[in-house]
C-alpha cells in the first residue's frame, strides 16, 4: 500500500435507504466502484455558492405588488373606479420586480460564463 498513488482511506456510513440512492446515482454516472464515483464527485463537480437575499428581496416586492392588485381589485370591484395614480403605482412595482429579476439573470448569467471558462 505505501506504493499507491491514492492512500488516504474516507469511510460514511448510510441508512439502507440512503445506499439505494447513492448506488443508483452511481450507475447514473457510469462508476464501476464508489471510489470511482465519489472522486468524481468531488474532484469534476463545481459547487456553487447562492446568494439568497435577491431572491428575498424579489420575493418581497412579488408579496406586496400581488397585494396592491387585490386591493385594487377590490376597490375597483366595489366602486367600479380605478384611479390613475394606482395604477402607476402598480406600473412602479412592476418595474422594480423587472429590474430584480434583470439583476438576478444577469449573475447567474455571469456565474455560468465563468465556470464555463467563457
Amino acid at each position: 500500500m505505501a506504493n499507491r498513488f491514492r492512500n488516504e482511506r474516507i469511510e460514511i456510513k448510510l441508512t439502507k435507504e440512503e445506499k439505494e440512492i447513492f448506488e443508483k446515482k452511481m450507475k447514473l454516472a457510469n462508476c464501476k466502484t464508489m471510489s470511482h464515483f465519489l472522486r468524481k464527485c468531488v474532484l469534476e463537480k463545481e459547487i456553487y455558492v447562492v446568494d439568497l437575499e435577491l431572491f428575498r428581496n424579489l420575493q418581497w416586492l412579488l408579496s406586496n405588488a400581488t397585494n396592491n392588485i387585490n386591493q385594487i381589485a377590490k376597490a375597483t370591484n366595489t366602486t367600479g373606479v380605478i384611479y390613475k395614480n394606482e395604477i402607476e403605482a402598480m406600473n412602479k412595482e412592476i418595474e422594480k420586480l423587472s429590474r430584480e429579476i434583470l439583476q438576478i439573470h444577469s449573475l447567474l448569467l455571469n456565474k455560468s460564463k465563468e465556470s464555463s471558462g467563457d
